[in-house]
C-alpha cells in the first residue's frame, strides 16, 4: 500500500511592522485559521514563508522619531508578542497533528541584529534541519 502526504503551501498576511502588536496578533491569528483549513482538507504538512508573522521593513525599525534615518532599534520589536505567536502556533500544529513551517524574525544576543529563520514547532517534525536537535530544545524562543 502507497502512503502519502498531503502538502500545501499557504500565504497569509505578513506585516512589516515588528512594533505593532495588534497586526502581529493578527497575523498569528491568521496562520492558525489557515492552519485549522489545511488540517480539515487532510493536509499534513503546511508550509508558510520566511516571514509569517512579520517581515520587518528596515525603513521601520530604521527611522527617527522625526523621519530621519537611523539606526535599526531592535528594542523596540514586540518580543514578547512575536514569542506568543509562535508558541500559540506551536500548540495548535500539535493539537492539530499538523507538521506546520513558519517564519519570523528571530533575536540573537546583541548587538547582533535578529535574522529571519523558518520554526517547525515541537508538534511537526522530531528533528530541526538547521541543527539536528531534537525540536524540544529547539523551538525559536
Amino acid at each position: 500500500m502507497a502512503r502519502t502526504l498531503r502538502m500545501a503551501v499557504a500565504q497569509s498576511t505578513v506585516p512589516e511592522d515588528p512594533t505593532d502588536q495588534g497586526a502581529l496578533r493578527a497575523a498569528g491569528q491568521e496562520i492558525r485559521e489557515l492552519m485549522v483549513e489545511a488540517a480539515e482538507a487532510g493536509v499534513r504538512l503546511l508550509q508558510f514563508p520566511e516571514g509569517a508573522i512579520t517581515y520587518p521593513s528596515k525603513h521601520v525599525m530604521a527611522t527617527g522619531p522625526a523621519g530621519e534615518p537611523s539606526p535599526a532599534d531592535w528594542s523596540r520589536a514586540a518580543w514578547d508578542v512575536l514569542r506568543e505567536e509562535a508558541e500559540s502556533t506551536a500548540t495548535l500544529a500539535g493539537e492539530l497533528g499538523l507538521w506546520t513551517v513558519f517564519g519570523s524574525i528571530h533575536p540573537l544576543t546583541p548587538p547582533n541584529r535578529p535574522h529571519n529563520s523558518l520554526s517547525a514547532p515541537r508538534g511537526a517534525v522530531p528533528y530541526s534541519p538547521r541543527s539536528g536537535q531534537r525540536l524540544e530544545e529547539y523551538l525559536w524562543i
